[in-house]
């Protein structure tokens, strides 16, 4: 929701970013961003093309939303395992506590991009040093072949030449590394967060945030832990299948000139709420497209109508639905449980969700809608709060 915002302060918005991260360092951090997005709408569409085609099962009733999730838990763990085993990780290369995290990656032909980075950014010396006790997140070369270029793999990394391109390549590598030893099992069940050793910027952007159910661990909502516990004499590494970007731009910033949320943009103008979600914070936002409000009566089915809106009670109204799609922590998809009852920040008592966990994709249904709606796509990771795209706007109980 908060995206909208940024129609009465984005120039104020733009300056800021300006002076804050050079033009050149926020086009490499938007291309980081997109390739993320891209990937993770690619991998819901190939993965979970059958809970796609079935997503109009989960709103007949709560038995077979229950085995929806369980049949996810066996799919998305099984991948998990099977990704893996296809790049070669078993039980014989775990690691051993006599190697270095830097000698393991050499070791192992799927970190090769990763050590190349590693080299070019001068960060070798601190990811071997004896006295360090850390926790790596290792990208696989496949997942450095997602990124754009000069990125995405060993060469063109070691071509780089341009200082900021390597600076931010730097800040990527610190954002993926804890200053303390943590193995899967010590990581909580459901939501929890790190901070990593990349330096502070941008509120929120040197935070990892960690997604635990069913035993898979995903990390800001797209990345999977494939191959945990990797120790090593000075850490372990945990085999990721997605390069994590760290945030650059606010819940509203991202949602800049996205035509798709115009009428959204027009509910929070008139109802005075635009300005809730620029600063920090750690929100979720379901935000529903144009089409998604089409389906409402007037006077809240478009821009138009609701900027002509002048009777306070409508107003009221509408507030308390925008309220309905908010809550005050970050919720991925791998997040929302099953049938799991989340408060929003509408009015009480009637400001609950019921949510249905997903692998990029997920479900959400307001007491007054008539079945789920699903998300996508989901898990945008913003400086302050995560944004679910969803195609139909949630009604509260009247």
């Amino acid at each position: 929701m908060v995206v909208f915002m940024v129609l009465i302060n984005q120039s104020k918005i733009i300056t800021t970013m300006q002076t804050t991260i050079s033009t050149r360092l926020l086009q490499y951090c938007r291309l980081f961003l997109l390739a993320i997005l891209a990937a993770g709408i690619f991998a819901s569409c190939k993965k979970n093309n059958d809970v796609m085609d079935n997503s109009q099962l989960i709103v007949e009733n709560e038995q077979q939303a229950v085995s929806q999730a369980k049949q996810l838990e066996r799919t998305a763990t099984a991948d998990a395992q099977k990704e893996a085993e296809a790049l070669g990780f078993n039980n014989a290369n775990r690691g051993s506590s006599q190697q270095t995290i830097v000698e393991i990656a050499v070791s192992n032909p799927n970190f090769s991009t990763l050590v190349a980075a590693v080299l070019k950014t001068g960060l070798a010396g601190a990811l071997s040093s004896p006295s360090a006790n850390l926790t790596v997140f290792a990208p696989t070369n496949a997942a450095f072949a997602k990124l754009p270029a000069p990125f995405n793999n060993a060469a063109n990394i070691n071509a780089i030449s341009d200082q900021t391109q390597i600076s931010f390549l730097k800040n990527v590598l610190l954002y993926h590394v804890l200053g303390a030893e943590v193995f899967s099992f010590q990581v909580s069940n459901g939501s929890s967060s790190a901070a990593t050793l990349k330096p502070a910027g941008n509120s929120n952007d040197n935070t990892i945030y960690f997604s635990k159910t069913f035993g898979l661990i995903r990390v800001n909502g797209q990345s999977d832990v494939i191959w945990p516990n990797l120790d090593a004499s000075n850490g372990v590494i945990h085999v990721i299948n997605k390069v994590l970007i760290f945030p650059t731009n606010n819940i509203a910033e991202i949602a800049i000139g996205n035509p798709d949320f115009s009428t959204l943009v027009a509910a929070l103008v008139k109802t005075n709420l635009a300005g809730v979600f620029t600063g920090s914070g750690d929100f979720t936002v379901f935000v529903p497209t144009n089409a998604a409000f089409a389906q409402l009566p007037a006077p809240f089915n478009n821009a138009a109508n609701i900027n002509n809106i002048s009777d306070p009670a409508q107003v009221a109204a509408l507030a308390n639905i925008l309220k309905y799609h908010v809550t005050a922590n970050r919720n991925f998809t791998w997040d929302l449980g099953i049938l799991k009852r989340t408060a929003t920040l509408a009015n009480a008592p009637g400001n609950k969700i019921t949510t249905i966990l997903g692998y990029n994709t997920g479900w959400v249904k307001g007491d007054n809608n008539n079945g789920y709606t699903q998300i996508l796509p989901g898990d945008i990771l913003a400086t302050n709060g995560v944004v679910h795209v969803i195609g139909k706007v949630l009604l509260p109980k009247n």
